[in-house]
């Protein structure tokens, strides 16, 4: 729904109400709306929590996935859209869980199916319990395109058009914060540091610097046969130094990366460490962000953020082209002070070219913006563990 132009100049938004003032029961549907800051409004339905939230916009184009999905901690303070129409219609295992919360503020959808009964939670009972709320019928093609167009991302969903009028709702996400204000690593990552045993004999130490990391990304460290040894977002060089690590690595995490001036000083140092022989880097998605702003190099919030499981990513040195997972608002800005550090660009993405990876002149650091470890989305460039195993214990 769209309020039509204002004629002869600026006039007050439309106040939208309808007759309903209280909560349904929860079996009943519950009217509720997307709304934007620009005034934009979508009416729907509700489901999972009956609640309001406000976020960031972003969507996604995987199709399944979705327990993964709320529970990245890089989807912090983001309403996700699911471009794909349907969703829901398999129960989601604990085991798919990407962290011990949901993280997303709410989900939208086209549909949303109600699987059969058995073991696991649906997606609407994973999203009850974590008191997240999910608006459905909603066009997310046509709000993907608009997004896509430039629409604006903060916006809020919730109970509506009864239950909280529109024009609230419109000055509730005019209201939001701008997510790159805000610190979501801190809120996401491990306050203490903690360690994981290999999967089967041991053959070398990880320590990882968390900013959010999933845990399919440490279940494909500790599959190498690596012990890890998770560290806070604070931690300091020494500290990892300290660790004694054959293997470091900088770790996905929520947010602009422009704002973590700490930790781009103590990933800039952890590299010099890696270039004179020291332990190897591998900064994946938030730590290749750190990397390459430790050189001075820039980032920047992308026009269109990549969000889904079939993003197309090409291999420079060798032409490979790897279909896989991605999660990110931000890229790293090519330029004169990555080559003057001794890097080069590694991957690139094949839809409009944003840089995807950096390789260090020493080949002692590596770095890659996608998801190797997938989850959800294909494992086709999970090797590149297996070539930093490779170079960590040579």
């Amino acid at each position: 729904m769209h309020p039509a132009p204002p004629a002869g100049g600026p006039q007050p938004r439309p106040r939208i109400t309808l007759e309903a003032t209280t909560f349904p029961d929860p079996a009943t549907p519950v009217p509720g709306i997307l709304a934007l800051e620009d005034g934009t409004l979508h009416a729907g339905r509700m489901a999972g929590a009956l609640r309001p939230v406000v976020g960031e916009l972003v969507f996604t184009t995987a199709a399944t996935g979705w327990g993964e999905i709320l529970t990245d901690p890089s989807y912090a303070g983001q309403i996700v859209v699911l471009t794909h129409p349907m969703a829901g219609s398999y129960r989601i295992a604990a085991a798919e869980l990407e962290s011990g919360e949901v993280h997303a503020r709410g989900l939208v959808v086209t549909r949303l199916v109600t699987p059969p009964a058995g073991p696991g939670r649906s997606l609407e009972e994973l999203a009850r319990e974590a008191d997240m709320p999910i608006l459905t019928g909603i066009d997310t093609r046509a709000l993907t395109l608009a997004l896509r167009r430039g629409a604006s991302r903060r916006g809020t969903i919730g109970p509506g058009l009864g239950v909280v009028d529109a024009e609230r709702a419109v000055r509730r996400a005019e209201a939001a914060p701008a997510w790159e204000s805000v610190d979501y690593v801190s809120a996401v990552a491990t306050r203490e540091p903690f360690h994981l045993a290999p999967d089967g004999d041991r053959h070398g130490r990880a320590v990882l610097v968390d900013y959010g990391v999933k845990r399919s990304l440490l279940r494909a460290l500790t599959a190498r046969g690596l012990e890890v040894i998770g560290l806070p977002p604070d931690a300091t060089a020494d500290a990892v130094r300290s660790a004694a690590p054959d293997l470091v690595v900088l770790s996905p995490g929520p947010g602009d990366p422009a704002r973590m001036g700490a930790q781009i000083a103590t990933a800039g140092q952890l590299a010099a460490d890696a270039g004179t022989g020291g332990a190897p880097v591998l900064g994946i998605c938030l730590g290749h962000q750190l990397l390459a702003l430790s050189t001075g190099a820039r980032t920047r919030r992308l026009p269109v953020g990549h969000h889904g499981g079939n993003h197309a990513v090409r291999e420079l040195s060798s032409g490979r082209v790897d279909i896989g997972a991605h999660n990110h608002e931000i890229e790293v800005v090519d330029g004169p002070a990555l080559v003057a550090a001794g890097y080069r660009v590694s991957h690139r993405d094949l839809n409009d070219g944003t840089v995807e990876g950096l390789v260090h002149a020493s080949g002692r650091i590596a770095s890659v913006q996608f998801h190797p470890e997938g989850a959800p989305g294909p494992i086709d460039a999970a090797r590149i563990f297996d070539l930093a195993v490779t170079q960590a214990l040579s």
